[in-house]
């Protein structure tokens, strides 16, 4: 399979949060990881980016049953096997514990118990919570590389299973029914032993909630800083003066609830917007003058506003045609006059008579005739009463046919086809004096007009520009046609009507905003109006940063929400009414109770609550106010006596019944506080099973002695070291110092089973042997002077003597008779004899006889000493 490359896994762990990055980091890049392990790493890695996200579980509601407070299953501590790599530990160290009672592991210091210990108090329940106290190590000499393990073996009920273990992992929940106590337990020995606090397990799993409460809070927060920190301050639009408008406002009170349609109108800046932007701005800056100014384009623009109408009206391509039909009409009506005055006038001297020029000279004669010559009187005048009349041309009396002549001239002038013709040349004159000047599209400002015109639309000041070039061209048009000199094909008339109204409006507007702006509160107005504008134009180019704000706000609302959730406040109350209302008393009891039995009543000091945001103890009170520190006031030993007062009280009081692993239990104590701490293991032992380990051969009896007491038979074991490596067990069990009576009687017997065997193979070593086995029946037989026959009142290697076992001890004559002889035999066989074989080594049948002997005497001695305490009801308890 194709491995993906870690820089890969590196570049997509990018897309995480920090906190999850790093830790990825450090699998991707560890070289113990496998191919197989690393691709499926990346694969999750780039679900958790987003690329491939399964659905997230739904959350689970925190019931009683996460608390661990219902039925456990139960669980057998079965051993330890497969060590690798701890301490000095030797290669595949192992340990096999009693499944129930007791089981107790005795080593000198540095045979490998502590190995042993630290990795049960990593991988069960302890009180220790610091991680560095937790550290497991390698052999710093041995310079052993390797992954550190081992496995815990256990039986849930359906036979024995392994746990594996390696230092960091997080502990099986079977486990946690495991409690181990030691010296380095944390909540036992708070700050180095300066002060004992005690808090049971169970109860303490509410404060822990706070603590993970905390944990994830500072996550979060972490998280948060990452995500959102001081990115909201980035997304600040800085607006040229802080002013009380519309799109201020929206941008102060932006928030996670504010949508994108709310964003998209709180931004929107139109062309017309900007357009009246400019309009206000200009009339907030313009004076008199441009008031002036737009005052004159406005008449100007109504004076071309009427020329255009005019234009549209006289120079349409209609107009233009009447025009053309005017003239032609005019000249057919000449054509047919000039004709018929052809026919009337053709005897006359002078040729010319009805043309254009004889017409005019006609027509000035009678003007001069009826305004000056002959006022008032009908032209031609022909006669003055009697006299003739003088001709108004020549200034001749008018002779018979000179007065006939102007009778037919005047006949001409009157006809019809002439005056017809007369008729349509003057409706031609009157056209063309009709045609429209255009003074205002010809004047000599016209092009500065234009040019105010398109500042404000240039657009309008193109039409009119084309307009105006139209215009003069068709007034030409129509003038030259009129003169019947026209053939110009002419462009199409643009109407303008409309958008020099439109245009006309404006500036009318312009002109009252003009005016407006004068009046201070007016000019308020416009103020505020262009202030809202120029803020939404600002708003509407900032509009990417609203955006991010909102969503760095709505991320920023869910870890508020998330950290509201992890507070700790409730938690804290509800635990401390917990703690008051059902289990004070109760712990305060069994504390005292355990304290009893180690006999510290004595000691001033009592259990009291105390309370915290992140804890909720039960602190040991040393009831004085000259020190708060217990460890000021008792002695190493009775802290430990406390201590182990406080593990005991909480695995009464912690639900089921666990094993319990305790290691050196009676450290620092006195040997008579030992002896009631043996007593007191052995007592836990009938309830649940119970793990010690020890360095004390003095305690390892005193616990072996209490569990026989109590009828116990509590499995032994002995580790050593040496030069290679610890942990080693050693095959052959316990050491002779350690066995009590029977079990020596038990050891006596089983080494003596070969003895047939070794006399019928070699005299000699059977002879080394059987010696070396009376000298251990010698010292079984010291021992029952200790044991039995003084049950224990005084002891060997201890100070103390336990008058009050008097009442048992009685040694009649036949019982002394027979330790006597049983233990002259001892020594006669067991020490060096003369080499005259004076005293016969002894058979092997003949040993048997006297372990049996000794067996029996044993029983004859305990049967002696219940008789003695039945006869002595006054020395009883």
């Amino acid at each position: 399979m194709p491995v993906e490359p870690i820089d890969d896994i590196l570049e997509w762990s990018g897309k995480l949060t920090s906190w999850k990055q790093d830790a990825l980091r450090r699998l991707a890049g560890s070289p113990d990881i496998s191919d197989e392990d690393r691709n499926d790493l990346l694969s999750m890695i780039k679900a958790g980016a987003g690329l491939t996200l399964s659905p997230s579980p739904e959350p689970v509601v925190f019931k009683k049953e996460h608390f661990g407070g219902g039925k456990h299953q139960p669980i057998v501590l079965k051993g330890i096997a497969k060590v690798t790599n701890v301490n000095r530990l030797v290669s595949n160290a192992s340990l096999t514990f009693c499944p129930n009672a007791l089981t107790v592991v005795f080593g000198r210091n540095g045979s490998g118990k502590s190995g042993f210990v630290r990795i049960l108090r990593t991988a069960c329940r302890t009180r220790i919570e610091n991680p560095a106290k937790l550290k497991v190590l390698a052999d710093v000499y041995g310079g052993v590389s390797g992954l550190q393990s081992a496995e815990i073996v256990v039986d849930l009920g359906a036979g024995d299973i392994g746990i594996p273990w390696s230092p960091g992992n997080a502990a099986a929940a079977e486990l946690m029914q495991v409690a181990v106590f030691d010296t380095a337990s944390a909540q036992i020995y708070v700050d180095g032993g300066n002060q004992i606090r005690y808090l049971p397990f169970g109860l303490a799993l509410p404060h822990r909630l706070n603590s993970v409460c905390m944990g994830l809070k500072e996550k979060l927060e972490i998280e948060r800083a990452v995500e959102v920190g001081n990115k909201v301050d980035l997304t600040a639009i800085a607006f040229g003066v802080t002013r009380n408008t519309k799109a201020q406002a929206f941008n102060n009170n932006l928030t996670k609830s504010t949508n994108d349609l709310e964003i998209d109108t709180a931004t929107t800046f139109t062309e017309e917007n900007q357009k009246r932007l400019d309009a206000i701005t200009a009339v907030l800056s313009a004076g008199a003058a441009a008031a002036a100014d737009v005052s004159a384009l406005l008449n100007w623009t109504d004076s071309i506003t009427v020329e255009c109408a005019v234009v549209t009206k006289s120079l349409s391509d209609e107009a233009l045609d009447q025009t053309s039909t005017l003239k032609s009409d005019a000249v057919s009506a000449r054509k047919a006059a000039e004709l018929a005055a052809g026919e009337l006038f053709t005897d006359e001297p002078l040729p010319g008579v009805g043309g254009d020029t004889w017409r005019a000279l006609w027509t000035a004669a009678r003007e001069y005739s009826v305004k000056t010559a002959y006022p008032e009187v009908e032209f031609p005048v022909l006669s003055i009463g009697e006299d003739l009349a003088a001709c108004v041309l020549c200034q001749q009396p008018l002779q018979a046919d000179g007065a006939a002549r102007m009778r037919r001239f005047q006949k001409y002038m009157d006809d019809t086809l002439d005056a017809a013709a007369r008729n349509a040349e003057r409706a031609v004159d009157e056209a063309i004096k009709s045609v429209p000047v255009l003074a205002c599209f010809r004047a000599a400002d016209f092009a500065d007009r234009l040019e105010q015109v398109r500042k404000r639309d240039n657009a309008l000041a193109d039409a009119v520009a084309k307009f105006q070039q139209s215009a003069i061209k068709r007034r030409e048009a129509a003038i030259a046609k009129l003169q019947g000199v026209g053939t110009e094909t002419l462009s199409e008339l643009v109407v303008l009507i409309d958008d020099m109204t439109s245009f006309t409006n404006a500036l009318t507007s312009e002109k009252q905003e003009l005016a407006k702006a004068g009046n201070s509160e007016e000019r308020a107005k416009f103020v505020a109006e262009k202030a809202g504008l120029e803020d939404r134009k600002t708003l509407a180019a900032n509009k990417a940063k609203l955006t991010m704000r909102r969503n760095l706000l709505t991320i920023d609302h869910a870890y508020s929400k998330a950290i509201a959730e992890v507070n700790t406040k409730m938690i804290t109350q509800r635990a401390n009414e917990l703690l008051d209302t059902h289990l004070t008393a109760a712990v305060v009891d069994r504390f005292d109770a355990e304290r009893s039995r180690f006999d510290i009543m004595h000691l001033n000091v009592g259990l009291a609550r105390k309370s915290g945001k992140m804890n909720a103890e039960f602190q040991v009170d040393p009831k004085t106010t000259l020190t708060k520190f217990t460890s000021e006031i008792l002695s190493e030993g009775e802290q430990r006596a406390l201590a182990l007062a406080g593990f005991l009280t909480e695995v009464a009081l912690t639900d089921g019944s666990g094993p319990i692993v305790i290691d050196d239990p009676v450290s620092s104590l006195d040997r008579d506080r030992s002896v009631k701490v043996a007593k007191r293991i052995a007592e836990e032992a009938t309830k649940r099973q119970v793990i010690v380990f020890t360095h004390d051969i003095v305690f390892f009896n005193e616990l072996c002695q209490a569990a026989d007491d109590i009828n116990i038979e509590p499995v032994t074991i002995a580790l050593f070291s040496d030069k290679s490596a610890a942990g080693k067990v050693d095959a052959a069990g316990m050491v002779w110092k350690g066995l009590n009576v029977v079990k020596r009687i038990g050891s006596l017997k089983n080494d003596s089973a070969p003895l047939k065997k070794i006399l019928a193979a070699s005299p000699a070593e059977y002879e080394y042997k059987i010696k070396g086995l009376y000298g251990r029946l010698r010292d079984t037989y010291e021992r029952v002077v200790e044991e039995v026959i003084f049950q224990n009142i005084v002891r060997r290697g201890t100070d103390a003597i336990q008058t009050q076992l008097l009442r048992y001890v009685r040694l009649t004559d036949a019982l002394a008779v027979r330790f006597y002889e049983g233990m002259t035999k001892a020594n006669t066989y067991s020490h060096d004899n003369p080499a005259a074989d004076t005293v016969p080594t002894p058979t092997p049948e003949e040993f048997e006889a006297d372990i049996e002997a000794l067996e029996n005497l044993v029983r004859d001695l305990k049967e002696e000493a219940k008789a003695a305490e039945a006869d002595r009801p006054q020395m009883k308890k």
